[in-house]
């Protein structure tokens, strides 16, 4: 049984408070989000507490590839609301759980966000001094 709703985001819809979000077409299905879009679904929270163990549960199994094996669709992928309900119970729950008994977890996988992003920027950095020195170089006479 699950423990939290689930449902299809409507944007004529109040969105919730306490909400995440989970991208459900293309390969980018099961990616939590922070705010709604068109395709995704809302998974309801209690506590801001929750909030964060969750969307770090999922963005964990969504940076894995956990949710690969469950899209359907041969032009646009999708993640069908009755599939994410069995992950929810047979993986997700589990996962969250034991996310909730072990927060250090969490803490890992947002420090390991945090430093990919960290690298993210000096690698655009490093393009950009690249750039810079080309064109310095090459293309001023």
């Amino acid at each position: 049984m699950l423990t939290n709703k689930v449902r299809t985001y409507a944007v004529h819809r109040e969105t919730p408070e306490q909400a995440i979000y989970i991208l459900n077409r293309g390969r980018n299905a099961g990616k939590p989000l922070r705010q709604p879009c068109p395709n995704c679904f809302i998974y309801y929270c209690s506590s801001p507490e929750e909030i964060e163990t969750v969307y770090w549960t999922f963005y964990a199994l969504w940076k894995n590839g956990f949710f690969h094996p469950h899209l359907c669709g041969s032009v646009i992928e999708m993640l069908r609301l009755s599939d994410l309900k069995k992950l929810l119970f047979q993986w997700i729950q589990p996962g969250i759980e034991k996310a909730n008994r072990n927060p250090k977890m969490v803490n890992k996988i947002k420090s390991t966000w945090e430093l990919e992003q960290k690298i993210q920027e000096q690698s655009k950095s490093i393009q950009e001094l690249r750039h810079s020195l080309v064109r310095h170089y090459y293309l001023t006479m």
